[in-house]
C-alpha cells in the first residue's frame, strides 16, 4: 500500500499533459480535439493563485500534520468535551447540563443538534445540496425508503397501498385521505403489465383540465418507461411529464417538487432522445429556475449541449461557463470538453493554500470550531468525527464559511480519518473557488489507497479504475456497512461475495485482503459479461447485470451519456458518472508518481465512451 504523507501532498512532481498524452494516450484517454472556443470563454477563468496562497498565514501542510490551535483545555473542559463526544440524546442531554451547570456544550448532546446548532441563514447554501445527494449513493430516485416501523404501522401501509390500487383500476386521480407520500409507486410496482387500467389512467390525466398531483404523474410516467422501446409507451410517458410540468406553472407558489424536478428532467432527455432540442431546453430551463437540484449540472450539459448542436455559439459557451462554475471538477463538464479538463495545467502548480482558523464575525461556527480543536488535541477522534456529522449530513452548513476555514476544517477530517466528512468539505471549497484545485488539495480529495494489494490482485482491469470504485463505495473506510448489507472497501454483498468463494464470510469481508480479493473478481467477470464496457459494468456492479441488460432494451441508442442520465435510478446514474470522473482525476494526479502500476495501466486502458462528446 503506498502511503503519502502530509508534506508529500504538497511536493510531487508531474509529467507536462502533453507528454503525458504521448506517452500514454489509451490510458489517459487524451483527446487530440482542442476545443479553442471553451478555451477562449474560459480564460477569464484562470485561476490566479495568489488568491489561495499570498499573504500571512498557516498553510495547509502545516495544518495537515498537527493541530495549530495553542487552546489548552482546563480539566473542567476536558470532561466536559469528553462527555459531549457520546452519543446524542434526551438524557445524556439533561444529565451534562446538570454536571456541567448548564454549559453550552451539552447542545451537542441534544438529539439533532446538527440541524438547530447552526442559527445562522446560509446565503448560498444550495450551492452544495446538488452534491451532497449526488454523492450519497445510498440515496434511490423517487423511491420512498421508510424507516423501519412497528407492525401496526406496516398494516396501515399496506393497507395503504391497496386502497391506492383500488383507486387506480377505478381511474380515481385525488388523494385519499390516509395516503402516504410513495403510495404510488409502491401501488404501480405491483402491475406486472401495462393493463387498460393503467391505460385508462394514463388517458384520463392526460385529458383532464384539472391538475391531480404531480407524484402521481412522475410516477406513472416512469411505469410507462419500463414497455419502451414501444412508440406508443414513449409518447404516454412524455404526455404525461408535460402534463406534470404543465400543472407545475399553473401553481401561484413556486414548485420545488422533486417530482416536478424529475418529470423535467426525463421529458428533457426523453426531448433529446426524440431530437427536439428546441422542447428540451424550455423544460431544462425551468428545471433550472427551480434552483440548485438534483438535476442541475445534468440540465446545463444538456442545454450546452442543443446549444452546440443548433450552431448558438454564444448561447453554448455562456452555459458551460456555467455549468465549469457549479461543477468544475464534474463528469459533464469533462465530457463538454471532451474528456478533459480546463484545470489540469493546476496540477503543476506547487500551491500550498493559505487556511483560516476562524470565520468572520459572531457566529456558532467559531465555538463548534474550539469544540473541535479541543477533542483533536485530546486525541478524541470519534469526538471529532461526531461534531463534523452537520458536514457529512447537511453540507449546506459549509455554505457561509470562507474556503480558507472550511480547509482548516478538513485537516481535522483527515487526521480523524473521517473520509467522508473530509470529501464534502474540499468539495465545497472547489464549487466556490477553482483556484483551490491544486495538486495539494487534489491528493486529499483523491487519496491513493490499496494501490499495491490492488495492482496485485488485477488481471483484466486498470488499478486506477478499482480505486475509482472503491472511494465511491466506501471512502477507503474497511469497517464501511451499507443499510442493504453490502460491507468493506467494495461495499460487497455477502451473498454475492459466496458465490464468488464459498468460504467466505461476513466478517472476512471487513478484511481488505478478502474484501478486495473478491470485489475485484466479481467486476472483472462483469467487465467480461459486457465485452470490456467499463460504463455497463459499472452500472451493473451498483444495480446488477440483469437491470442493466433491461436498461438496454428500454434505451437502444449510440448516445452513451444520454443512456446513462436516462437510468431511473438516480443511485446507478451519479454512482457511473462519479467513478469517471475519480477515474479522470486518479489518471491525472498520479500519472507519475504511481510508477508500481503504469504499466497495469498501459495494459488495461480505459474508455468512457461517454466523455468523448465527437463521437456521439
Amino acid at each position: 500500500m503506498l502511503v503519502y504523507s502530509a508534506k508529500s501532498f504538497l511536493h510531487s512532481g508531474f509529467f507536462k499533459t502533453a507528454i503525458l498524452c504521448s506517452i500514454l494516450p489509451a490510458f489517459l484517454s487524451c483527446s487530440t480535439t482542442k476545443h479553442s472556443e471553451i478555451e477562449k470563454v474560459m480564460q477569464a477563468r484562470k485561476s490566479d493563485f495568489t488568491l489561495v496562497s499570498g499573504g500571512a498565514g498557516p498553510h495547509l501542510s502545516d495544518a495537515l500534520l498537527k493541530n495549530l490551535s495553542n487552546r489548552n483545555a482546563d480539566p473542567t473542559r476536558k470532561n466536559l468535551l469528553k462527555f459531549v463526544s457520546q452519543k446524542s440524546n434526551e438524557s445524556n442531554y439533561r444529565h451534562c447540563l446538570s454536571q456541567f451547570k448548564n454549559a453550552t456544550e451539552c447542545l451537542y448532546l441534544k438529539p439533532d443538534w446538527n440541524q438547530n446548532f447552526f442559527i445562522e441563514e446560509t446565503a448560498d447554501a444550495d450551492d452544495t445540496k446538488e452534491d451532497a445527494k449526488e454523492n450519497d449513493k445510498e440515496e434511490v430516485a423517487l423511491k420512498v425508503i421508510a424507516a423501519k416501523k412497528s407492525k401496526k404501522g406496516k398494516h396501515k401501509k399496506s393497507k395503504g397501498v391497496q386502497e391506492v390500487v383500488q383507486n387506480i383500476k377505478k381511474g380515481v386521480i385525488s388523494h385519499f385521505p390516509h395516503q402516504q407520500e410513495g403510495d404510488y409507486y409502491r401501488a404501480l410496482k405491483s402491475f406486472k403489465s401495462w393493463t387498460s387500467d393503467l391505460e385508462a389512467l394514463a388517458v384520463k390525466l392526460q385529458s383532464d383540465e384539472t391538475c391531480a398531483d404531480i407524484e402521481l404523474y412522475s410516477y406513472l410516467g416512469l411505469k410507462a418507461e419500463e414497455y419502451f422501446p414501444d412508440e406508443q409507451k414513449l409518447k404516454t410517458s412524455m404526455a404525461l411529464y408535460r402534463k406534470a410540468d404543465e400543472c407545475a406553472q399553473k401553481e401561484l407558489k413556486p414548485q420545488s417538487s422533486r417530482y416536478t424536478q424529475n418529470a423535467r428532467f426525463r421529458l428533457g432527455l426523453l426531448s433529446i432522445m426524440t431530437k427536439d432540442c428546441v422542447e428540451a431546453q424550455k423544460v431544462f430551463g425551468r428545471l433550472s429556475k427551480m434552483g440548485a437540484n438534483d438535476f442541475s449540472s445534468r440540465a446545463l450539459y444538456w442545454s450546452a449541449f442543443c446549444s452546440k448542436a443548433g450552431d448558438k455559439q454564444e448561447e453554448y459557451l455562456a452555459t458551460y461557463d456555467q455549468l465549469f462554475k457549479m461543477n468544475p471538477l464534474g463528469f459533464h463538464t469533462l465530457s463538454m470538453s471532451s474528456g478533459t479538463s480546463l484545470l489540469i495545467g493546476n496540477l503543476n502548480q506547487p500551491v500550498d493554500p493559505i487556511i483560516k482558523m476562524r470565520a468572520a464575525g459572531e457566529t456558532p461556527y467559531n465555538a463548534w470550531i474550539e469544540a473541535i480543536e479541543d477533542l483533536d488535541n485530546m486525541g478524541n477522534t470519534q469526538g471529532v468525527r461526531k461534531l463534523l456529522s452537520p458536514v457529512r449530513l447537511s453540507p449546506e452548513y459549509l455554505g457561509t464559511l470562507e474556503p480558507g476555514v472550511r480547509l482548516y476544517l478538513s485537516t481535522f477530517a483527515y487526521r480523524a480519518k473521517d473520509s467522508f466528512s473530509l470529501f464534502r468539505i474540499l468539495d465545497s471549497v472547489f464549487r466556490t473557488q477553482s483556484e483551490y484545485v491544486v495538486d495539494s488539495t487534489l491528493k486529499l480529495f483523491y487519496p491513493l489507497k490499496y494501490l499495491q494489494s490492488i495492482s496485485e490482485k488485477v488481471s483484466r482491469v486498470n488499478p486506477f479504475l478499482i480505486t475509482a470504485l472503491i472511494r465511491q463505495e466506501s471512502a477507503f473506510q474497511e469497517d464501511a456497512h451499507s443499510r442493504v448489507g453490502a460491507v468493506g472497501l467494495m461495499q460487497l454483498m455477502p451473498r454475492t461475495a459466496r458465490l464468488m468463494d464459498r468460504s467466505v464470510n461476513r466478517k472476512k469481508l471487513f478484511t481488505p485482503e478478502a474484501n478486495l480479493r473478491i470485489g475485484i473478481r466479481y467486476f472483472e467477470a462483469l467487465v467480461d459479461r459486457f465485452q470490456g464496457d467499463v460504463e455497463l459494468a459499472l452500472a451493473s456492479y451498483n444495480a446488477g447485470p440483469e437491470a442493466v441488460d433491461r436498461w438496454k432494451k428500454r434505451y437502444p441508442m449510440t448516445n452513451r451519456l444520454l443512456f446513462l442520465d436516462l437510468i431511473p435510478f438516480s443511485e446507478t446514474r451519479n454512482y457511473v458518472t462519479l467513478i469517471g470522473r475519480n477515474y479522470y482525476w486518479y489518471s491525472k494526479i498520479y500519472a507519475n508518481d504511481a510508477k508500481t502500476i503504469v504499466a497495469n495501466s498501459m495494459t488495461f486502458p480505459v474508455d468512457f465512451r461517454s466523455l468523448h462528446i465527437d463521437e456521439k
